[in-house]
């Protein structure tokens, strides 16, 4: 199993380094659309920038593999109310429904069956008017796939992620009854972020 502790000190600056604030603005950028009093299920958040952003009304379950991750998130000041939970989204069984669930550059650490297994337990808790923000790589040349491969290198040495390429994401939501309603670009449009509905 990825552990991504050892990476958690340095994976800001690493990701600063690469893309500037282009990670953080994708992982935001539909944040307004959230109303207030919404609860909101974050799935690997990792250092807790986005929490920032959030209103003080918005109730949000943060849950995170990783410990170190976690410690680093719990230092973000945020006006919102944030509980912290340290699990694999795989094992852990929510204790409520969802407005909103975000996965911010998460679902590219699944392999496709492990994906439908995600979609499948999460999807039940999503509310049937809630929405799914996803937010990931999405390369479109070879420079950009050549990228993909350096970092999937990178984080099978320091995180024991054993992943070698991305799933096709839109592909997996569909098969699962989701909708696209609005999308994103960032980053030469090798960042997507989408909102997705659930089909009636």
């Amino acid at each position: 199993m990825a552990n991504f502790d050892q990476v958690a000190g340095i994976y800001d600056f690493l990701k600063r380094v690469v893309f500037g604030n282009r990670i953080d603005d994708a992982t935001s950028c539909f944040l307004k659309e959230i109303p207030p009093n919404a609860r909101v299920l974050i799935i690997g958040g990792g250092t807790g920038e986005i929490l920032k952003k959030f209103k003080s009304s918005h109730e949000i379950t943060y849950l995170e593999l990783s410990e170190a991750m976690i410690l680093k998130a719990k230092t973000v000041v945020s006006t919102a109310s944030v509980d912290f939970i340290q699990g694999d989204v795989l094992k852990w069984i929510p204790k409520h429904d969802f407005d909103y669930i975000m996965t911010p550059f998460v679902l590219d650490c699944f392999t496709a069956t492990g994906l439908d297994l995600l979609l499948d337990r999460l999807k039940k808790s999503l509310k049937k008017e809630g929405k799914w923000i996803q937010t990931d790589f999405y390369p479109k040349n070879r420079m950009q796939k050549l990228l993909i491969k350096i970092m999937y290198v990178f984080f099978k040495l320091t995180a024991n992620l054993n992943i070698d390429e991305l799933v096709d994401f839109d592909s997996h939501f569909e098969k699962h009854q989701f909708n696209l309603k609005r999308k994103a670009l960032f980053y030469h449009s090798m960042i997507e972020s989408k909102i997705y509905h659930q089909i009636d």
